[in-house]
This record gives C-alpha cells, structure tokens and sequence, in this order.
C-alpha cells in the first residue's frame, strides 16, 4: 500500500507535532522514594505502560497512580514523596480533584514541590505551578494527550526507574526515519497493518483485540485502546460512522476468558496476537508425580507461551477471524518505544485513510461540558 500521501497529512497536522522526537532535560527523582503520579487517560496510560512493562519489585511498589476522583480511604502521604501533576490541557477534572485532596491532606507541606506536566501557556495548572515553585516539564502544543508517550509523560518514569531513556526514543525514531524515507521493515510493517485493518473495515469488521504474550505488556493494551478508540472512532466527512472497537487482552488469562467468543461468536472481529522473543533465564521445572504432563520437567515457561500464542493464533486462523501476528525480538526499551511509535503512525495513517480526522475528539468534549454542567462549574 502507498502510505505516503496520507502520511504527509499527518505531516502537515497541526497536532501532529509527536513525530519529533525529542529529550529534554529532566529532573533527577529518587527512585526509592514514592512516586505519586496524578493524571488520567494519555496523561497515565503511557507511563503505566513503562512502569509495567520495566519496573523491578521496588519500582512497581513505589509507583502510585491517582487518576480517578473516587476517594481511597487507605492513603496517606509520606515524607519524601515525590507528586507529578500531568494534564495536557491543565483543567482535567479528575488531576484537579486529586490536587485539592492533596492539599488537604496532613503532610503536603512538606513534600516537595510537585513536578508539573503540562503545555507551557497560560492554562490553569500550568499557572498555578509558576506561582508556587514547581518545576514544569512542557507537553508540546502540537502534541496531543494519547499521542504523549515520547514526552515527559513517558520519559519521567522511565527516568525515575533507572531505564534506558534514550533506547525508547531511539525507537521511536528510527520508526519516524523509515516512515518518512518511505522505505525500511518499520515502514513496510505498517503499510502492511494499514491495509489489513483498512480491508477489515470495509468488511465490516468492527473490533479488533491486542493480545501480548507477556503479562509485563498488559498495560500496553490499555494504552493502545485508548489510542485506536478515541483517534479512529469518529463521523466521517460523508456523514458515516467509522472506526473499530479495541479490545484488550493478555494472553495466556484471555485464552481461558475470552477465546471462546472470538471464535465462536460473530464474525466482526480480528486479533493482534503479540509475543516477545528473546532468550529468558534458565528455569528448572519438576512436576510431581501424578502430574498430568509429566513432559514438563524437558520444558521452561517460555515454551509453553510460545506454544499457547501460536496454538491460539492457529485455532482462531481455523475458524476465519483474522489474525495479525507481531513479535518483539526482545522486551527492552528500543522495542517497546518502536512498537508504540508504530502504532501511532498507523492510526494516524489509517484516520486519514479513512477519511477522519484521528486527532481530534469532539464527543468526548461534549461529555465533558455536560459533567461541568451537572458539577455547576
């Protein structure tokens, strides 16, 4: 497929600015010492991913999302915690929310300054940071919230956990590199999706899941659902209704929960099934006697994934749903930064091919105005 002309429209996107990749100073956080990371959407998801997907024993304990509104009886600040405050627009609901609990808490005196990440304009977070001392770390103008991951939203954590910062951004550069020389396994791999999920949808096939192989990946497929709904969910210019519903998954938990319906309930979906290759470490496994495969003492748990993820991908081939396979040579950094620049480039590919604009989300505005008006504010 030719991508080029619906590349240079994401090109001359105003919001299409999360093409440049780039890696700006940071401040140094103690990585053992809480992390407390206000934000919700395109403001978390990408750092949960990193999180997630890199985080040692220490790191995941001490890394504490407040997204939603809802109160948690059980928390408490402790010295030497250390806030992030994230919004693109600085008027999330939710992030302003947890700001005034914050400040009604004992202790929040005491901590330092939060770090704010934010558009560097005159919006209210942004404002409010100035006044009191806090450090602000831009979110470009012409980068959108879901569109964020190459920014502080993903680089801070990263940071804070000791990971190699610059290994993701040079995936996703060398990403933005092919697509742009318009040659390269990158550019032809997404050519290759955008015309997948492009015939899919003139078939009517309206859903599609994302399935790593690798529990680490679970939040991947959160952020990638968010990506593909708000960006690809959308009225077209002619008046129709376009766009997939993205599903989210981790295999092998889904096999056991979700499997049965892919492939036997309505032909309206296509699965991404997604493994990671690479050499883990040596396991010893010894079933007890009785077990009832007692072949499992010549295997490692990275056989058997392997074999489940092809097994699942062969029965759903079996059955006619359409599966994408796509593997990681190893989960590090470069890979994970590749695969979510990938992903970006294709949605904003396939909006245009699909004839709608994948930066924008005017319904979601209208719920918003709705909740304030209901709010009173």
């Amino acid at each position: 497929m030719d991508i080029r002309t619906h590349w240079q429209a994401v090109e001359a996107h105003p919001m299409g600015g999360w093409r440049k990749v780039a890696d700006p100073a940071r401040p140094g956080l103690a990585p053992h010492r809480r992390l407390l990371w206000c934000g919700i959407g395109g403001s978390l998801l990408p750092s949960e991913t990193l999180v997630r997907a890199f985080g040692d024993a220490r790191a995941t304990g001490n890394w504490v999302p407040l997204a939603s509104p809802e109160q948690v009886s059980d928390f408490r600040l402790q010295a030497g915690d250390q806030l992030v405050f994230a919004s693109k627009s600085g008027k999330t609901l939710e992030l302003w929310t947890w700001i005034a609990r914050l400040r009604a808490s004992p202790g929040f005196a005491e901590v330092a300054a939060p770090i704010l990440i934010t558009q560097d304009d005159a919006n209210p977070l942004a404002t409010w940071g100035r006044a009191n001392g806090c450090r602000l770390l831009p979110i470009p103008v012409d980068v959108g919230g879901r569109f964020s991951a190459f920014t502080p939203i993903g680089t801070l954590p990263l940071a804070w956990m000791g990971r190699d910062t610059a290994a993701f951004l040079r995936g996703g550069r060398a990403v933005i590199a092919e697509v742009e020389a318009d040659q390269g396994p990158w550019r032809d791999r997404i050519a290759a999706t955008v015309e997948l999920l492009l015939e899919a949808h003139r078939r009517g096939l309206t859903e599609w899941v994302l399935m790593p192989y690798a529990m680490r990946l679970d939040s991947l497929s959160a952020w990638w659902v968010q990506l593909i709904a708000e960006s690809l969910g959308k009225v077209g210019k002619d008046g129709t209704r376009k766009g997939f519903t993205p599903i989210r998954a981790v295999g092998p938990v889904d096999q056991h929960s979700q499997l049965q319906r892919w492939m036997a309930g309505p032909r309206n979906l296509g699965v991404i099934v997604l493994t990671v290759e690479g050499a883990p470490a040596p396991e010893r496994l010894d079933p007890p006697p009785g077990s009832p495969y007692p072949g499992l003492a010549s295997l490692q748990g990275a056989d058997i994934l392997r074999a489940q993820a092809e097994g699942t991908a062969e029965a759903l081939e079996a059955t006619g749903v359409p599966v994408l396979r796509w593997s990681m040579p190893r989960l590090d950094e470069q890979e994970v930064g590749a695969f979510m620049m990938a992903w970006q480039a294709i949605v904003g590919i396939l909006g245009f091919a699909l004839e709608l604009d994948p930066f924008d989300q005017p319904e979601v505005e209208d719920g918003k105005k709705r909740t304030f008006q209901r709010l009173g504010l």
